[in-house]
């Protein structure tokens, strides 16, 4: 039986550090035959050097002297891998996967005609990949208001099949670069996911999950004042829900189920007037899987910060 094709897509900054590991563990992927797709967002270090090292398994994807941000440089990189393969999955630049880990998505998705989305556990590790722990103790929440209030599910385990790949590459559903700087890649994949398909969840892990002063993204909860400072002090870091639901509601509200594109559309619209904004506060169940506290949420609605 002919192994199953994976396109690998990974954005690269500044990644000197721990890329060579990280690409020699994906060139060690048992089972399945891959093609790395890369784009650097403009690093400064010896990045490109280290991916021009290993160009005989990269599809290098020109940046044109471009920094655009993670979500938005992991979302062009999505586009230009094409259709053509039969599995798709996220890498970041700094982990370590196992020999099995794209094997394992791939047998678990299996040749399902429905759009489906895979992911998985972790393990933490420390920069030396000295083990911490397993990051989720217990099953995650995949539902699409988990994802819209706290995405749990995380972009470096992800694998998808093609056909949830041809509702992600096409021109029409594709997200703002808006959108992108306040809910990135991840969260739009998971959210597309959840709203048109099916998301699978394996309490197993086959990836050390890199813990460092230099994640992107990490386990590491933001203080909440902090945020709030961001928001007040950076208008593109706010309406990050608001946002995300308007853009799923607009591409996708021939394939949401009625009550979750009612959901959806009292989240994305309650700007409008005081009307709308006492709708969304009266809707509390919207956030009931949030983490933060009934009076935060009231307090951002009526500051149009969600």
């Amino acid at each position: 039986m002919a192994r199953k094709r994976v396109a690998v897509i990974m954005s690269t900054y500044n990644g000197e550090n721990y890329l060579r590991e990280q690409i020699e563990s994906l060139v060690q992927q048992e089972g399945v035959e891959i093609r790395i797709f890369v784009r650097d967002d403009g690093s400064q270090d010896r990045t490109p050097e280290i991916l021009a090292s290993y160009k005989e398994h990269l599809a290098v994807i020109e940046n044109e002297g471009q920094n655009l941000g993670v979500g938005n440089s992991f979302m062009e990189t999505l586009y230009q891998a094409g259709t053509e393969y039969d599995y798709y999955a996220f890498c970041d630049q700094d982990d370590v996967w196992l020999p099995n880990k794209l094997l394992e998505a791939v047998e678990s998705i299996g040749n399902t005609p429905k759009p489906t989305l895979y992911c998985s556990n972790q393990t933490l590790v420390r920069k030396d990949l000295e083990p911490i722990g397993l990051r989720h103790a217990q099953p995650i929440n995949t539902s699409s208001l988990q994802i819209l209030n706290d995405n749990p599910v995380t972009g470096c385990t992800m694998v998808w099949n093609r056909e949830l790949q041809e509702i992600l590459h096409q021109p029409k559903n594709r997200p703002s670069r808006d959108v992108l700087k306040v809910r990135i890649h991840d969260v739009w994949v998971a959210m597309v996911a959840s709203t048109v398909g099916d998301i699978i969840y394996d309490t197993s892990s086959y990836i050390y999950y890199r813990q460092h002063e230099h994640n992107v993204v990490g386990v590491r909860k933001e203080n909440i004042y902090v945020n709030w400072y961001k928001k007040f002090r950076d208008k593109s870091k706010r309406n990050g829900r608001s946002l995300l639901a308007k853009e799923i509601v607009e591409k996708f509200s021939d394939r949401i189920g009625e009550g979750t594109l009612s959901d959806l559309k009292i989240v994305s619209g309650y700007q409008r007037n005081f009307s709308a904004k006492m709708a969304l506060i009266r809707h509390s169940h919207l956030f009931s899987l949030s983490n933060e506290s009934k009076w935060a949420i009231r307090a951002k609605i009526l500051l149009n910060l969600i």
